[in-house]
């Protein structure tokens, strides 16, 4: 009977506060806690929220411009976050500029410190081979490093009427 209350014990007061803690952790970075070799969380969060044309298709031609948007914070720290770089295809494609007014991360994560959290980026699609490619990007901080997600996928067509639309 002692092993069945020491049991029970055990699981009220200290395997159900750990999932709660656990829960609550990757509710407040997201929908994955990344960790450093150290074992240490990686602070940096964010998302990437759209790849593509001025008009968010995620088709563009040759002859257009990628934009590429999204957030990043520290949980540390606030936002902005140090540097985002942007990469396609695994290869870097440059630094985004930081800094822009994101209202609706500082109220969903109820943290003033969020409020210039977004990030933006755009270079000449004709950098870019036609075909599919896939967008990513990362977030650097005092923190360190971390990858944002999702990846996003675009396809760049070939300009076939000499820029004209």
């Amino acid at each position: 009977m002692k092993t069945a209350a020491f049991k029970s014990w055990v699981l009220c007061f200290a395997v159900v506060p750990a999932i709660l803690l656990a829960m609550f952790i990757i509710e407040r970075l997201g929908r994955t806690v990344h960790l450093r070799p150290s074992g240490a969380p990686v602070t940096e969060i964010g998302f990437v929220d759209g790849a593509g044309d001025s008009k968010r298709a995620e088709t563009v031609s040759t002859a257009g411009v990628l934009y590429v948007f999204g957030w990043a914070a520290d949980t540390a720290k606030g936002a902005p976050v140090d540097r985002v770089m942007v990469y396609v295809d695994g290869i870097s494609a440059g630094a985004a500029t930081v800094g822009v007014v994101r209202r609706d991360v500082e109220k969903y994560y109820s943290r003033s410190d969020y409020s210039n959290s977004g990030w933006s980026f755009e270079m000449s699609a004709s950098l870019l081979s036609p075909g599919r490619h896939t967008v990513t990007a990362t977030a650097s901080g005092p923190s360190g490093t971390a990858q944002l997600a999702p990846s996003k996928t675009i396809a760049i067509t070939a300009d076939t009427d000499g820029g004209r639309r």
